[in-house]
């Protein structure tokens, strides 16, 4: 239910703004977003080059029963679903199905399902922004020049983190972290809190937790280039049990 509230959310927000906004590309949609222990969010979802994203859809789809009818699908299909942009409210379902081969295959996911595994939590992922562009610079560009479009995408996102009910909550971007913070506005506030010593030193787990009891820790990238190194993993992996489990 929660993925159907998003995309519906997303799908007006895609019908009332300029294409301009979403890089004249299909915006992100969800297969599932399920109430979770640890929720990790991200600032938006990349964009591979079509012919290898395609192609590692061809791969990976027969990897579960619900989903390896995208390997009947031609690329021109697989193109259009992106850029077609007049077809993009009949394409909800089929946008997720294919998100949902990225999220059980691609590296990317790797880290989270890992500490699904090792800390025994269910997780999920959101995005802040739903523009598909690998470019943070872009993406970046965009939301500074668009601020109605940034607050309206934002409101989407706090309103799916509140129905996903999570118990703590890794904002795995820098970028991400500066916007969640840095807003005036009540409902992002409350949730995403600084992270100065006054508020949390005495904690016991080292990140701040918000007035609803959730904890939310600011790291940078769990995978690529500029991922966190394994001494901070492991940390973050501690005080994620210790807080999930002994409070």
């Amino acid at each position: 239910m929660n993925a159907l509230f998003y995309n519906h959310q997303i799908l007006e927000l895609f019908l009332s703004y300029d294409k301009s906004c979403f890089l004249e590309r299909a915006p992100m949609f969800y297969d599932e977003l399920n109430n979770c222990d640890v929720l990790f969010v991200g600032i938006n979802p990349s964009f591979i080059d079509l012919r290898k994203s395609y192609q590692f859809i061809q791969s990976n789809c027969l990897n579960d029963a619900r989903v390896n009818y995208l390997q009947q699908m031609k690329e021109l299909e697989y193109n259009h679903l992106y850029f077609k942009l007049e077809d993009v409210s009949k394409n909800i379902q089929i946008l997720g199905d294919i998100h949902a081969v990225f999220k059980n295959n691609y590296s990317y996911f790797k880290k989270f399902k890992l500490i699904q595994k090792q800390i025994n939590v269910s997780v999920e992922h959101l995005d802040l922004f739903p523009i598909r562009e690998t470019s943070q610079n872009k993406v970046s560009k965009i939301i500074e020049q668009n601020t109605e479009f940034r607050s309206a995408c934002l409101k989407i996102f706090i309103s799916t983190v509140k129905k996903m009910n999570p118990k703590a909550i890794v904002i795995e971007n820098t970028l991400a972290r500066d916007i969640l913070i840095k807003q005036n506005d009540l409902a992002l506030n409350e949730y995403f809190p600084s992270y100065d010593f006054e508020h949390f030193k005495n904690n016991g787990i080292g990140t701040p937790v918000n007035k609803f009891g959730v904890a939310v820790y600011y790291t940078s990238m769990l995978t690529g280039q500029r991922a966190i190194d394994l001494g901070s993993f492991n940390r973050l992996l501690w005080s994620l049990n210790k807080f999930i489990h002994q409070n």
